[in-house]
């Protein structure tokens, strides 16, 4: 059969994934589907679109089922190696017609009346926000429903402006939406995201536009010592990050994948990574490279860090729209404790500065408190007309810009206290409860990968903005401060350098 004598038709089959079944046959506003990779996730996302396209009631005009939906990812090279290539799969162009493919790439599909049957029309566009520009469109489009690709890389800010977006398209008079909403699918993610507070806590919208979270199985299982059979790898167990694994055989999609996917998934892999990708546990996995890799939670997170009245406390201040404030004490011999944190999202510098002072009062009154910020917040304010460092002295805090905001200064007065211990304990000690601190430091706040080649990884030379460099750099001045000035001063002492006493050759024996 030739390209022109196929006919456009979707054949879907979920028997062996009943959560995706599940999913689709939900006609919650929104809706969050969560699992392992290679369960079927983007694949049912994808094809969601053409379901709700065929359920649209006809024009009352001509009789075609008109409908406009919006696919979301937040980059562009991740919007076309990913989510396009799924979705071309699904609906490639030699079938059901031809794309433009440049940005916004726009696929409208229309399929003829034939019949009974009411003719398509149905228009897709491929968004990603990394550009404003796509940024803007997004939130000005008139839809029938949205699509979000990986929702733990958007911020919830997306689903909240896409909301007044959906059912605005077809128009009345084409008959209006006979449905509107969004829906998303994700892998899993840690669990001060909003995905997990809305899906796991009591955060969700109830009542007619509720909101519902499906999650399906696990892709492999942990198997303890006594349940191992004895020759594990000759029957069908894999062992990786110090643990056993079994494929889950109530695991979602496996007819459709490879003979082995998930023993082969695992291999070579650390903890966090299978629990997340492959078992789809909430749990963080680290991306790109950390800022400080000398960081070691396990040892210089401790519980319940007092706070010494007879030192000042300091804090360190990143502004913006994300604003974020980290509280420490540097002690006399050197060792920095992080007592506190507070992080907030989408809060101006008046809001949140009353904030920041309502927890000192509360948290350490009396205390001398020392506010050490972004050297960019000394810019005037164009609506206020004022420094956010003026802003934070009228609220009776001492404010000051930090030394520099030299990135490499930063990053090595951040290291400082991390890399020398005093009295048999680590230079830098944080509170456990100073959870988004400690994830920021492990990891969160790192260098976003930009290529690979010649067997090597290239990274980014400044940190990637997200929601964990915020508090980062709030650490960053926090620190900075303190050991700047112990950096600059610091001697060289090549005196003391050891001297090689002969020559040698490295290859005798």
């Amino acid at each position: 059969m030739t390209d022109e004598n196929k006919s456009a038709s979707l054949d879907l089959d979920f028997k062996t994934a009943p959560t995706v079944w599940k999913f689709l046959n939900d006609n919650s506003f929104v809706r969050g589907l969560m699992g392992p990779v290679g369960s079927g996730k983007s694949y049912a996302c994808a094809a969601e679109i053409m379901l709700r396209a065929v359920k649209q009631k006809p024009s009352p005009r001509d009789g075609i089922r008109y409908s406009r939906f919006v696919v979301v990812r937040n980059s562009y090279p991740m919007l076309r190696t990913t989510t396009l290539k799924t979705w071309m799969e699904i609906f490639p162009e030699n079938i059901w017609g031809r794309a433009h493919w440049s940005p916004p790439v726009t696929h409208h599909i229309k399929l003829p009346s034939r019949g009974e049957a009411h003719g398509v029309d149905c228009e897709v566009i491929f968004l990603a926000l990394d550009q404003p520009k796509d940024v803007r469109k997004l939130l000005s489009l008139e839809l029938t429903g949205a699509w979000i690709n990986e929702a733990r890389e958007l911020p919830k800010a997306i689903i909240d402006g896409l909301s007044h977006r959906v059912g605005r398209f077809p128009t009345k008079a084409d008959g209006g939406a006979s449905w509107r909403g969004i829906w998303m699918d994700t892998n899993p993610m840690d669990d001060d995201h909003w995905y997990f507070r809305l899906s796991e806590g009591k955060e969700s919208p109830l009542g007619k536009f509720a909101w519902k979270f499906f999650r399906q199985s696990a892709g492999v299982l942990e198997v303890s010592a006594e349940e191992l059979p004895e020759e594990p790898e000759f029957n069908g167990f894999v062992q990786s990050a110090g643990k056993w694994w079994m494929t889950n055989p109530t695991a979602e999609n496996l007819p459709n994948l490879p003979i082995g996917y998930y023993d082969q998934l695992v291999g070579g892999k650390t903890l966090d990574w299978i629990r997340c990708y492959a078992k789809g546990e909430y749990t963080y996995v680290q991306e790109g490279r950390p800022i400080t890799p000398e960081y070691d939670d396990e040892m210089m997170s401790v519980d319940d860090l007092s706070f010494d009245p007879s030192l000042p406390l300091q804090i360190g201040l990143d502004f913006g729209l994300t604003p974020a404030a980290v509280f420490g004490q540097k002690h006399p011999n050197g060792q920095w404790r992080i007592l506190h944190e507070l992080v907030t999202f989408d809060m101006g510098l008046e809001r949140f500065g009353n904030q920041l002072k309502a927890e000192i009062e509360v948290m350490f009154p009396k205390a001398e408190v020392i506010v050490w910020g972004d050297p960019a917040g000394q810019q005037r304010d164009q609506i206020f007309e004022v420094t956010a460092f003026d802003h934070l002295k009228t609220l009776g805090l001492l404010a000051r810009p930090a030394a520099t905001n030299d990135w490499k200064t930063r990053r090595e007065a951040m290291a400082a206290p991390m890399i020398r211990f005093i009295d048999k304990k680590p230079g830098l000690l944080i509170d456990k409860k100073c959870q988004r601190t400690r994830k920021a430091l492990a990891g969160g706040y790192h260098f976003s990968r930009v290529s690979m080649g010649s067997g090597q990884e290239r990274f980014r030379d400044v940190p990637n903005k997200n929601d964990h460099s915020h508090v980062g750099d709030a650490f960053g001045y926090l620190v900075l401060q303190g050991e700047h000035k112990r950096m600059t001063k610091r001697p060289m002492h090549f005196g003391n350098m050891p001297v090689a006493k002969s020559d040698f050759n490295v290859f005798d024996a």
